[in-house]
């Protein structure tokens, strides 16, 4: 074997792979001095950085701690598209900097909620209820199958054009599959984002506090529920 031949042709096949492919990684930089949560810059950047197809894009994973003073504690994506025809995985985490760096995955779920997009454009939007934004809060993308939720215990929401629609109860034990859904819980957040730069996640804990779960149209139709219109409820169930 000929190893001066050898090294330079290796040299170029990792290069290849970690370029080539598109696996390094892409970085942009989120709007500051917004007063909600910037979503809808965060999927519009990982979709132009990645070059997923927007329309194939689901994201398995979300996660956004936000202090009561407005700056971001963590904000994390795990999220899945077709590139060329390919399914590919891919991560997004957000430094304190402001910067968002998105790199490739491998292993992970190919299930997910869909049409992120709209969905984050209907959670930014509840940003007309001030209230809602208030004081330390987290927002979790969460999946549960053979459940129920019931609005005695903590307040069960669809989230339906930019609104919040109340429902008496959900229940996913009936449900064709996973069923994906946001975790909202006004919290108490002590935040470590001085030390988190290094590796761009914050080290934060979540107290106790009063959560929502919220649905999308989409995934509340895998369920069984009930609506509460001004005490008109309907009963549906999965189709």
């Amino acid at each position: 074997m000929n190893t001066p031949y050898l090294i330079p042709g290796l040299c170029l096949l990792l290069i290849c792979t970690a370029g080539c492919s598109g696996l390094t990684d892409q970085t942009f930089t989120l709007p500051a001095g917004v007063s909600g949560p910037p979503l809808t810059a965060l999927w519009e950047g990982v979709v132009e950085a990645t070059g997923i197809d927007e329309e194939s894009g689901m994201v398995s994973d979300f996660t956004l701690l936000r202090g009561g003073d407005g700056h971001i504690v963590q904000m994390e994506l795990l999220f899945s598209g077709d590139v060329n025809g390919e399914r590919r995985y891919f991560e997004a985490s957000r430094r304190q900097s402001g910067t968002v760096t998105a790199r490739s995955m491998t292993g992970l779920s190919p299930a997910g909620l869909r049409h992120p997009g709209r969905v984050f454009g209907d959670l930014e939007a509840l940003g007309s209820n001030t209230s809602f934004w208030e004081n330390d809060w987290s927002i979790h993308l969460k999946n549960i199958r053979g459940a129920t939720y019931r609005s005695e215990s903590s307040p069960v929401y669809l989230l339906e054009n930019g609104t919040l629609v109340p429902l008496d109860w959900v229940s996913t034990a009936g449900a064709p599959s996973q069923v994906y859904y946001f975790s909202f819980c006004k919290t108490g957040i002590f935040d470590g984002s001085a030390a988190s730069e290094q590796g761009g996640g914050a080290t934060a804990f979540v107290g106790r506090g009063e959560c929502s779960v919220i649905f999308t149209p989409e995934e509340l139709e895998k369920t069984s529920y009930q609506k509460m219109d001004g005490g008109k409820d309907d009963l549906l169930s999965p189709s």
